[in-house]
């Protein structure tokens, strides 16, 4: 038999589950309606694990009907399927509750056609790993298992429900969850569910760019990044999600008589270098890191792989393409492509202009893009003089007064001093703000008299 389909079983729990209040209104709610009520999912998941957790889920016998009544605020753009949303108080969150069902034929890869109203064992077998099949009977303080998730999860073990490949070609979605789950957790995976990964994998193709995008961004945000990104390009992932990046470990010429395959390394480390430290952990920060060498590929094959010179603003525009590709807002293809397009200009700061160097340092993204260097350098030789030199300056300058200060001057002057709106402002005003953050200029008149000295004709 497949333990998958093996018997319930019923574990005790002998410690008290802390569940937030939210969960257990709704629970005693559905209880006073006569209705059974277990919580499901990854709430239980990590209890078990002793991982705090806020994701939680509740399974009922209660029809959707009926919890529309129960709940008339209730987001309900899942009745069909028997779930609706139930907005918690005082904060941004929700909380799924679903009547117990059986998924038939799913037609995108992502959604069943039809569900059929169940019992919570059906309930169980449609859902994607053992692991997060499990319920929990606060009535009881009993776990109930129909699928051997509760050995799997002592084991360490990510197992498809049924039929693995089965479950990936109803939902595709569970490709990568599989990956996230494995990375977070610390599992394996199952042998069966790994080769079955890797047979359908094309199939992450037919899930909306939005999914994917979530998904990994819970993965680079996990404990262990590097893992994520090695184990997608393993099962063929990668090469569906994020072709570019799958493109610098399949690069086959040699640069400057170095391998290769040290660009991937050097890659795997930047990530690893930068979840150990003690930084906000923002997905857009690691993306920045994941797609800092997509433009390596494109001019090493430009330059018959001689150099590599100007791959990052190449990659800059890459990047920015993928970004728009997962359907990240304006504001966030922007600031990676801005961050990769500067990650190298931390070598030029011992030469920089005092001016250069502070517009520099002052940029709002600049202390995501001193964390990405710092891991960067690391990867790279360990060397961190720019690092630190960078870091003292930015802590001297978050004393200094703002940019404003520096503006001695603006158009409404130029024009009262005869000059004519047009490109040369800009360069007339950009030319008086060096100056000041130089202090070579310290006040509106020293600025004025320089205008008249240098562009009034």
């Amino acid at each position: 038999m497949n333990s998958t389909e093996s018997p319930s079983k019923s574990i005790r729990i002998d410690r008290p589950f802390p569940l937030p209040a939210y969960v257990k209104e709704a629970l005693q709610k559905l209880d006073d309606e006569g209705h059974v009520a277990y919580v499901v999912g990854g709430g239980v998941r990590d209890f078990l694990l002793n991982r705090e957790s806020k994701d939680y889920d509740i399974a009922t016998s209660a029809l959707p009907e009926e919890l529309c009544r129960l709940y008339l605020n209730a987001v309900t753009v899942g009745k069909a399927f028997g779930v609706i949303k139930v907005p918690i108080q005082a904060s941004s969150l929700c909380l799924e509750i679903a009547t117990f069902r059986q998924d038939l034929e799913y037609q995108d890869h992502r959604h069943p056609q039809r569900v059929v109203f169940s019992k919570p064992g059906e309930d169980a077998r449609r859902r994607d790993f053992t692991i997060n099949a499990l319920f929990y009977d606060p009535k009881t303080s009993i776990i109930l298992d129909f699928t051997g998730g509760f050995d799997d999860l002592c084991q360490g073990v990510i197992r498809a429900i049924g039929h693995p490949s089965d479950r990936f070609r109803e939902d595709a979605l569970r490709l990568l969850r599989a990956v996230r789950f494995k990375v977070r957790l610390g599992f394996v995976i199952e042998q069966q569910t790994l080769e079955a990964i890797r047979l359908r994998a094309r199939l992450i193709t037919k899930i909306s760019s939005e999914r994917i995008r979530d998904e990994l961004n819970l993965m680079w945000t996990g404990p262990k990044p590097d893992e994520a990104v090695q184990l997608l390009s393993e099962l063929g992932l990668l090469t569906f999600v994020l072709p570019e990046v799958e493109a610098i470990r399949k690069m086959d010429q040699n640069v400057l008589g170095k391998p290769i395959e040290m660009t991937w390394v050097h890659l795997l480390r930047t990530l690893r270098f930068l979840s150990q430290q003690d930084f906000l952990r923002t997905s857009l920060l690691f993306w920045v890191a994941i797609l800092h060498e997509v433009g390596k590929p494109i001019v090493s094959k430009l330059n018959e792989g001689k150099n590599l010179n100007g791959h990052e603003l190449e990659g800059a525009k890459i990047a920015y393409k993928i970004a728009f590709r997962l359907k990240m807002t304006r504001e966030e293809c922007q600031k990676i492509a801005v961050m990769i397009g500067d990650h190298l200009k931390f070598k030029d700061v011992f030469q920089m202009r005092e001016s250069t160097l502070q517009r520099f340092i002052r940029q709002d993204h600049f202390e995501e893009l001193l964390a990405f260097h710092k891991a960067d350098a690391l990867a790279t030789d360990g060397n961190l003089a720019y690092y630190e030199f960078c870091s003292a300056r930015l802590e001297s300058i978050k004393k200094a007064p703002p940019m404003d200060f520096y503006r001695l001057v603006d158009g409404r002057d130029l024009i009262q001093m005869g000059l004519h709106p047009g490109p040369e402002f800009s360069e007339i005003l950009r030319v008086i703000e060096d100056l000041a953050l130089e202090k070579v200029l310290t006040t509106k008149d020293d600025a004025l008299e320089y205008v008249v000295k240098h562009f009034v004709r």
